[in-house]
């Protein structure tokens, strides 16, 4: 999932060398993803924890966003949070 784009650098003001913003976009996505997961996984049962690992090994990206929207009712104000204090980290 793409949490940050070319075009929310420019956005938030970001300027890099060409070179550089596929693998800042790659870092940057890569280290939301992992906290987007462990504040989902905070939010779930042990049950819960299991049944998204099957769906996630499954490989079926919608499967797994289906799940996560029936499971995780806040998972926009997750991503969100995430999202902002990211932002507010690579800003100062």
């Amino acid at each position: 999932m793409e949490y940050i784009t070319r075009e929310d650098l420019t956005t938030l003001g970001i300027e890099l060398p060409e070179e550089q913003v596929a693998e800042f976009l790659q870092h940057a996505n890569d280290t939301l993803a992992e906290r987007v997961g462990a504040e989902i996984t905070e939010s779930l049962t042990d049950e819960e924890i299991e049944e998204m690992v099957a769906v996630q090994e499954a490989g079926d990206d919608t499967a797994l966003q289906a799940w996560l929207i029936e499971h995780v009712p806040e998972l926009k104000e997750i991503v969100q949070d995430e999202v902002d204090i990211f932002v507010a980290e690579i800003a100062q």
